[in-house]
């Protein structure tokens, strides 16, 4: 009976952190999910998700590229802020589904070593795109923090 409990807790356990939220903002444009796990706060110009569980943080931000090209360029360059956070492109950059871009970071955010996973998506109609990168400490980078950046790119849609 002991097994059986321990089981069910399991399983419930693992069911919760799967679950999915869907966010819908009409003034950015843009709807997708995330795992219920993460907490969401909604920014100016995209989203900061975090999560009691999970070390790292996410950062969804809206922004306008002419093309799939110009959005590939601002990538490869990497995100540098005033305040000493930079990041690098580690890999090649990798089509992610259509108008949509995939690569690995390396840097260092609040003088900590970094690693993170970007998926930057276009929509070339309204020459918007959507940029969401996970970012964690390093030696605790892991697959479930793609996986928690994955589940947003997959649903990510424009309204």
């Amino acid at each position: 009976m002991k097994s059986l409990t321990t089981l069910l807790l399991l399983i419930s356990t693992f069911s919760h952190s799967w679950a999915q939220e869907t966010e819908q903002n009409k003034k950015l444009g843009i709807e997708f999910e995330y795992f219920s796990n993460w907490v969401l706060t909604e920014k100016p110009d995209g989203y900061l998700l975090g999560s009691e569980k999970i070390e790292g943080f996410i950062i969804i931000r809206v922004e306008s590229y002419k093309s799939l090209k110009a959005m590939k360029s601002s990538m490869k360059e990497g995100i540098k802020k005033e305040d000493g956070t930079m990041l690098t492109l580690a890999s090649e950059l990798r089509p992610y589904g259509e108008n949509a871009l995939a690569g690995m970071y390396e840097g260092v955010v609040d003088e900590k070593k970094v690693r993170g996973f970007l998926i930057g998506k276009l929509e070339p109609k309204s020459k918007k795109s959507v940029f969401a990168i996970v970012v964690a400490p390093e030696e605790r980078f892991n697959q479930s923090h793609m996986d928690a950046v994955k589940i947003i790119g997959r649903t990510l849609k424009f309204l």
